[in-house]
């Protein structure tokens, strides 16, 4: 079995326990839109894929219970722009985002009325912002990321929240088609389980490896990402569906089917 996660902060908490708990398969790393393809090449079993290629079709179906999620501000997914967000023409995207890459067109197109071009590049804020009006920055670069108070800094997590009343779902365990379903989602969820119980632990394993700050790590993975997946969860999946669809961003919607139990 072959797992595919991402290298980011918000993440560990679900696969820091994973062999601990004796999972004998492989877990690999890569970013959101790699794990995507992957899936699709079957080089993984399962994947933390984003919540947008899930509704594009990539998988069977998602892991009961578990997700990447925000109930409100989630500081990890920033709008940074240099002019208000109704006058954005361009904005410069993390080549390895995929859900936070639509949400961005949801929001701008249902709150602000704009439809930016949109284009990837690495993630550089002072690169990105010589080269585009705003710069859409995910994970770890976002957390790290040095503003400027000329700048308008916009939390997705706060704007979805704003616009629609409910958390959002970055990422979920996608399972690809033909592999033991059920095993793999029993790993998943007890990895989640025995993560959640040892969270001061990879706060501080966390914070010395990436050179962060404790308290921000602490009230980051306990404060801003959510590792849940309940029905007011789905209803935001829900939701983002038919946005995305009612802009032309999707095709269809997709139903949620859940695998496992918790």
């Amino acid at each position: 079995m072959v797992i595919g996660s991402v290298p980011y902060l918000n993440a560990v908490p679900l696969t820091w326990a994973l062999h601990k708990i004796g999972f004998r398969g492989t877990l690999v790393f890569g970013t959101p839109a790699q794990l995507s393809s992957w899936m699709e090449q079957g080089k993984i079993d399962a994947g933390l894929i984003p919540l947008a290629e899930y509704l594009r079709g990539i998988g069977s179906g998602i892991v009961a219970g578990v997700s990447l999620a925000a109930d409100g501000a989630v500081r990890s997914v920033l709008l940074v722009s240099k002019v208000p967000l109704f006058q954005i023409e361009t904005v410069a995207v993390d080549r390895g985002s995929r859900s936070s890459v639509l949400l961005l067109k949801v929001i701008l197109a249902e709150r602000y009325g704009n439809v930016p071009v949109l284009f990837p590049t690495e993630p550089d804020l002072d690169l990105m912002l010589t080269k585009a009006d705003a710069a859409l920055l995910i994970g770890d670069a976002a957390l790290l990321a040095q503003t400027s108070p000329r700048w308008q800094v916009i939390d997705l997590g706060q704007e979805w929240k704003e616009l629609t009343g409910l958390p959002f779902v970055f990422a979920a365990w996608v399972i690809r088609e033909g592999v033991n379903e059920t095993e793999l989602a029993d790993w998943l969820i007890k990895s989640k389980i025995e993560g959640l119980r040892n969270l001061d632990t990879i706060v501080s394993e966390e914070a010395q490896k990436r050179n962060l700050d404790r308290s921000l790590v602490h009230h980051y993975l306990t404060e801003r990402i959510k590792y849940d997946l309940t029905e007011s969860h789905i209803e935001s999946i829900r939701t983002f569906n038919r946005f995305c669809v009612k802009h032309r961003f999707l095709p269809e919607i997709r139903s949620i089917r859940l695998i496992g139990a918790v």
